[in-house]
């Protein structure tokens, strides 16, 4: 228990500082520039219901979401592929990610009944 919170808090101390160097790498070299108010390396501007993402200088758009697909198209959807067969891949890999679902909610299990009060 001890040594997940330890694990737990280092490494979210590691990637706070990651960022924050990053901002302070790119803050500084601006300056040593004169670059300052220059675009940053990574910029996302929402606008009118799109999403303009500029990655060191390249725009792209995101489009929204079409919307969720009908509960019955994604029942056939899964029920062809199930009969073909041919998705092998896709299977494997939907029953590792089960695995891990399972695992990880034993855990918290485990955890969280290790914090709880006595019963």
């Amino acid at each position: 228990m001890r040594l997940f919170l330890q694990v737990t808090a280092m490494t979210m101390m590691l990637l706070l500082g990651i960022f924050l160097g990053i901002d302070s790498a790119e803050r500084n070299i601006q300056k040593m520039e004169g670059a300052q108010g220059a675009p940053r390396a990574i910029h996302i501007t929402p606008e009118n219901g799109r999403v303009e993402i500029a990655v060191l200088g390249e725009v792209y758009d995101a489009e929204p979401s079409a919307g969720s697909p009908e509960p019955e198209q994604v029942k056939e959807e899964v029920r062809e592929v199930a009969a073909s067969g041919k998705n092998l891949l896709g299977q494997v890999g939907n029953q590792v990610g089960h695995g891990i679902r399972l695992g990880t909610r034993k855990a918290l299990e485990l955890v969280v009944g290790w914090l709880e009060p006595g019963e």
